[in-house]
């Protein structure tokens, strides 16, 4: 009797045992069983995981070489070598080596560059190598941006939000209602008086970088406001052939004409400079993290040690959603970077559950919330909000609008091909940034810029394929 009384309080204690390991901390991951055979437990196999990411913050690539040790220390069988690279560098390089059958295990990338690799065959479906658990603890609309055509292939590290940005005294000494403005957003006609009040010698109301490529960011980022916040619909119609376009596309005809935003090409480098040294009132592209520039900049000025922009003043910054334009719904363009697992020539089924690991534990939990703390953005999953602790530094209500804006932002539709994602990008490329280039100069009207999209468009997926008309 005591012998099965024994046993017995031995069975219920393994049974605590697998309990308490049921609830541990989800931020964190499980490592792999340790292989048996013949009755006995082999040691788990030495593995090298290679991981190349560009500096996502200021911090990343330090903290990166810092939570690979840590990883190694939790399964001193695994080791990380990290590959540094540029964000010039970064994407073609990745292309090389994926191309060369060398690619690293895991590479930082743009939601929208997953289907390039996914055409390549490097590209690997991570739901095999990861629970259902683990999965769960990432937002599902961060998620579908790293998913094509049902598949996942990523993480997402966070969910970028672009929209505009300005010197928060310039705006309300021309009368607007900046708290308004960010808790519940403002039209087009109100944006242009703004703009308007704002226009003075030497002074634009608006600017916006469209240099070049840069042209781009402006119509993704204006055309969340007018009904563009996907290339395609959820029938999967190409949208950028709408109504809306042409809207979009006369109001910046009328914001250039009027001298309200310059009629030329803005680099990149400049925008944020004109704000800062009063040139500007608004200015885009803007993220919540040009609030970090401020406050250094702010402390410069204070400090005069010369490390400040050149002819710069102190200022605060008002993080501000985008105008609805055509009496649209109000919504926010977002992309989002994450990590891709990538095969190479010596991938394993085994390897690519340790990849998997390594990868989920640098997404997650108080690795990610450092991270998204850099960035002036809210984490991604849940253990990294968990984990969140916020600077003091950040004003309040830049980080309320980021948050309401994040909340609009709206992932592609299922269903969406890698073919049709890479037409979409080469007809943005090759024909809708020139032409836009053509429309700042006042080279071209809105209409025949509008019109040579459409041909475009139209010979790319077939007029049946394109939305005619106006997007709700």
């Amino acid at each position: 009797m005591k012998k099965l009384i024994a046993l017995l309080l031995c069975v219920a204690m393994v049974g605590c045992m697998f309990t308490a390991c049921g609830n541990g901390d989800a931020s964190e991951t499980t490592a792999p069983a340790a292989n048996q055979t013949g009755g006995e437990t082999q040691a788990p196999k030495d593995d090298k995981i290679v991981i190349m990411a560009p500096p996502v913050t200021g911090g990343y690539l330090e903290n990166l070489k810092v939570w690979a040790k840590d990883f190694h220390e939790m399964y001193p069988h695994l080791t990380v070598e990290v590959i540094e690279t540029s964000w010039g560098d970064h994407n073609g390089k990745l292309a090389t080596m994926a191309q060369a059958g060398e690619a690293p295990d895991i590479a930082e990338i743009s939601s929208a560059t997953i289907g390039t690799f996914v055409e390549m065959g490097v590209a690997v479906d991570i739901k095999p190598y990861l629970s259902s658990e683990r999965l769960a603890d990432y937002d599902t609309n961060a998620l579908n941006y790293m998913t094509v055509e049902g598949t996942v292939y990523g993480l997402p590290l966070y969910l970028t939000i672009q929209s505009i940005g300005a010197n928060k005294d310039m705006l309300e000494s021309v009368g607007a209602d900046v708290e308004k403005i960010q808790t519940e957003g403002w039209t087009y006609e109100q944006f242009l008086d703004i703009i308007k009040a704002g226009t003075k010698d030497n002074v634009f109301g608006f600017v916006f970088a469209n240099a070049g490529v840069t042209a781009s960011d402006f119509i993704n980022i204006f055309g969340s406001g007018a009904g563009l916040s996907n290339n395609f619909t959820e029938d999967l119609k190409y949208t950028f052939t709408s109504e809306n376009l042409l809207t979009l596309l006369k109001a910046v005809e009328e914001m250039t004409q009027s001298g309200y935003m310059p009629n030329y090409g803005v680099e990149a480098g400049q925008r944020l400079v004109m704000c800062q040294t009063g040139n500007a009132m608004i200015f885009g592209k803007a993220m919540p993290l040009f609030e970090g520039n401020f406050l250094k900049n702010n402390a410069a000025l204070e400090a005069n040690d010369g490390s400040a922009v050149e002819n710069s003043l102190k200022m605060d910054y008002a993080f501000l959603p985008v105008p609805t334009i055509g009496g649209c719904q109000e919504s926010c363009y977002g992309t989002v970077d994450g990590l891709i697992a990538m095969r190479n020539n010596n991938t394993t089924e085994e390897h690519l559950k340790n990849v998997a690991l390594f990868m989920d534990y640098i997404c997650s939990g108080d690795r990610i919330a450092s991270c998204m703390n850099e960035l002036y953005l809210s984490p991604v999953c849940q253990s990294g909000r968990d984990a969140l602790v916020l600077d003091e530094s950040r004003d309040p209500a830049n980080l309320a609008c980021a948050s309401r804006c994040i909340d609009m932002v709206k992932a592609p539709p299922a269903g969406v091909t890698a073919e049709m994602t890479a037409n979409a990008k080469s007809l943005m490329d090759e024909v809708i940034v020139p032409k836009f280039q053509l429309l700042l100069a006042g080279e071209a009207s809105a209409e025949e810029v509008y019109k040579s999209i459409c041909d475009a468009a139209f010979d790319t997926f077939g007029e049946e394929n394109c939305v005619s008309g106006k997007l709700a």
